[in-house]
């Protein structure tokens, strides 16, 4: 919930020292991380120190830094495209760049685990402090308001942003609803034991992932549609995706619906993330990324409330209720004024 200032001091002293400062904590913060979770591997620590300490770690101090490089790079990509086409690709491209995390990230961390169970924990770190070295001299600074100057504070009540921070945590909430249940729905509908359902969590996750990575980076710079054009197929493709999983019982099924929900979200996502940045002025930008991060923040925060809710009562239920959300969502951008306003 620190976007909305990262946004603000990203508007006021420029977005490349907010990408650095952000790098740079994050990196102090895992290796912080790595070094509690290695003296308690040890039992060096007492557990009430050790649970306060990673608490501390890796929800403050790591938390509260990474929560700076979505904002950063939106605002950065925002000073740097001059119309919807450009600002699009834009966006897309980050997006891009966050599902080949997604899809290396867990790859990576499984081949070093097999290892050394901490050898992740101290190589992450790692490789952000020579990200930050490489972003502080390559990076080119953008121009940045006058240090007297306070940025303009937006409001997510704004009547040129609420309609999309609306829609975009409509989207972020069908996101985590997937992630947070679709492992126990596999496990319980196809009968598979622990080892089985890790593996085939992960195949569903990465199968969800790489139209993520391929979409934004390859085809939506090249089909120059609006943000708002994005919204409108992206989201009902992923309320039918939703469906599928909810209803299939056998794993190529239930597989083709997660591919089928990475390729919608990753038409929606662009789409939300886009245009409420072409709404607002230069300097407002970081303002919007601001407002954009604790969007999806809370997503996170209401997500495993409602999906852990929702499959207590019947498994399918949170796969039903987001595609109910998601159609809900797709009929508010398709008719409600606000929206026709905002792109007029």
């Amino acid at each position: 919930m620190v976007s909305p200032l990262w946004g603000r001091r990203s508007d006021q002293w420029g977005r490349k020292p907010v990408f650095v400062a952000a790098l740079a904590g994050t990196s102090v913060g895992l290796a912080a991380f790595a070094v509690t979770a290695h003296l308690g591997f040890h039992a060096v620590l007492a557990a009430p120190l050790l649970f306060a300490l990673l608490v501390l770690t890796r929800a403050v101090l790591v938390g509260g830094a990474v929560a700076g490089l979505p904002v950063a790079a939106q605002s950065y990509v925002a000073d740097v495209t001059a119309d919807e086409r450009s600002r699009v690709r834009g966006v897309a491209r980050v997006g891009a760049s966050v599902g080949l995390a997604l899809v290396l990230g867990p790859a990576l961390g499984g081949l070093l685990g097999g290892v050394d169970l901490l050898a992740a924990l101290y190589i992450a770190p790692a490789v952000l402090a020579v990200t930050t070295v490489v972003v502080l001299a390559v990076l080119p600074s953008q121009p940045r308001r006058s240090t007297k100057e306070k940025p303009p504070r937006l409001s997510p009540f704004d009547h040129r942003l609420w309609p999309f921070l609306l829609t975009g945590l409509g989207i972020y909430l069908s996101i985590n609803l997937l992630q947070l249940s679709l492992g126990f729905l596999l496990q319980d509908r196809l009968g598979l034991d622990a080892t089985g359902t890790a593996g085939l969590t992960g195949l569903a996750l990465l199968l969800g992932g790489v139209p993520m990575l391929v979409i934004q980076a390859v085809v939506i710079p090249r089909l120059d549609w609006s943000p708002l054009r994005l919204l409108r197929v992206g989201l009902p493709i992923t309320a039918v995706a939703f469906v599928v999983i909810a209803v299939g019982t056998e794993a190529p099924v239930m597989l083709a619906g997660v591919a089928l929900s990475g390729v919608g979200h990753s038409l929606s996502v662009p789409g939300y993330t886009a245009a409420p940045t072409l709404l607002v002025t230069r300097d407002e930008q970081g303002g919007v990324a601001g407002l954009i991060g604790s969007t999806n923040a809370i997503s996170l925060i209401v997500g495993p409330l409602v999906a852990t809710a929702l499959y207590g009562v019947w498994p399918p239920l949170p796969f039903l209720v987001g595609a109910a959300e998601l159609a809900l969502v797709t009929l508010f951008v398709l008719v409600h004024p606000a929206v026709r306003r905002a792109v007029a």
